[in-house]
């Protein structure tokens, strides 16, 4: 379970302290990990409407593929990691909003370039452009 918080004059203040508490209430007794790290803001559900109903949509009818495999190619091509001499790619669910932002103008771009293919900027897909 994952709790956020601000930290004031070097101490955590959780917040939802009482749902906090009743949690570790529920522990008592077991060892535990506490894990802190600076908070980062993933995606947001209208990068993730627009990314598949938008994005991937236009693209996996242009190439042919359905959207969850093109979705997937779109992963490999842009987000790729190896570890350990393996190659695999970084899930679109771990991104921020602005790393997400990022990959869509990334896309866009390859999109224009290498397809000849317009995808829309989010703010036109709001305004019926």
């Amino acid at each position: 379970m994952n709790f956020v918080g601000t930290v004031i004059d070097k101490k955590i203040h959780i917040d939802m302290r009482q749902t906090f508490d009743r949690y570790v209430s529920l522990l008592d007794g077991k060892r535990v990990v506490v894990e802190v790290k600076k908070f980062r803001k993933n995606r947001s559900d209208a990068q993730n409407r627009f990314w598949w109903g938008v994005c991937i949509d236009i693209l996996s009818k242009h190439c042919g593929y359905t959207p969850e495999e093109m979705h997937d190619a779109i992963k490999y091509k842009f987000l790729p990691i190896e570890k350990n001499g393996l190659k695999s790619c970084k899930s679109t669910t771990s991104l921020t909003t602005e790393e997400f932002n990022n990959l869509i103008g990334r896309v866009q771009m390859w999109a224009a370039e290498e397809l000849s293919l317009y995808i829309p900027d989010p703010n036109e897909e709001e305004r019926g452009l």
